[in-house]
């Protein structure tokens, strides 16, 4: 029987591998400037990403920064021999009058909240100028501030310290009602951090203000069960003796 010998064409043109890796390489080839150009744009994803994110990084400084002048203003000393300048004296801010002080510190945080919008330096600096506010006595301006305060989603500390300082806002108005109101959404919420405690002596004080005296001092109990080991514990005994005491008189 003779044998049939192949040529190295034929043997190659029979070989899958050899068809495979011919393939590929075409492929490649034809694909080359869409590989490159792909890989290009990779890097040009990547480099914006960085910059992006570094231009970031520059903003939530500056926008730190910022909130932290406005709030040393907020907190500077008042002295009535203080310059214009708060800062003519020294490193440390001084003014001569409480008003100045306010106003200076309202500039600042208005600035913080018109740069960066909706940032949590922002959030922050609308809950201060909220403070500024009532202490400027611009009580309408103030509720607006707090309002969005206690609406944001970007820190929710900053939203439960806005509903305090409305609800105690509210209850210096008389509005006795919407401080309850604020308070109690709080004590039912369970992601709020701030102390119970603190919370249902407010609520208690509100109940009071209605002229409610048994349930200001229901409440005042579950304060006090709950303030165990609490410093606010003597001050909740304190005010539900006090107001015990007053509804023993007012029986006799």
């Amino acid at each position: 029987m003779g044998t049939t010998r192949l040529t190295r064409k034929e043997i190659l043109t029979e070989d899958p591998v050899h068809h495979a890796m011919i393939r590929s390489i075409e492929v490649v080839r034809s694909r080359g400037k869409i590989i490159a150009l792909a890989i290009a744009g990779i890097a040009l994803v990547s480099i914006g990403t960085y910059l992006i994110l570094r231009f970031m990084e520059n903003r939530q400084m500056s926008a730190q920064r910022q909130l932290g002048r406005g709030m040393d203003l907020y907190h500077a000393q008042l002295d009535a021999a203080a310059l214009d300048d708060p800062y003519g004296k020294g490193p440390d801010p001084v003014f001569r009058t409480d008003e100045a002080k306010y106003k200076g510190a309202s500039k600042e945080f208005s600035s913080v909240i018109e740069k960066y919008g909706s940032s949590k330096a922002a959030v922050i600096a609308q809950y201060y100028l909220g403070l500024c506010q009532l202490h400027l006595n611009q009580k309408e301006a103030a509720v607006k501030s707090l309002e969005a305060v206690r609406n944001n989603t970007r820190d929710r500390t900053i939203a439960y310290l806005g509903k305090k300082v409305l609800a105690k806002h509210y209850m210096g108005e008389g509005n006795y009602k919407g401080a309850q109101e604020i308070l109690e959404g709080m004590i039912k919420d369970p992601q709020c951090e701030l102390p119970k405690e603190d919370l249902k002596l407010e609520v208690a004080r509100s109940y009071l203000a209605q002229g409610k005296r048994e349930d200001a001092l229901k409440t005042l109990r579950e304060a006090r069960d709950s303030a165990t080991g609490s410093s606010l514990q003597p001050l909740i005994v304190q005010e539900l003796d006090r107001l015990g005491s007053a509804s023993a008189v007012a029986q006799d």
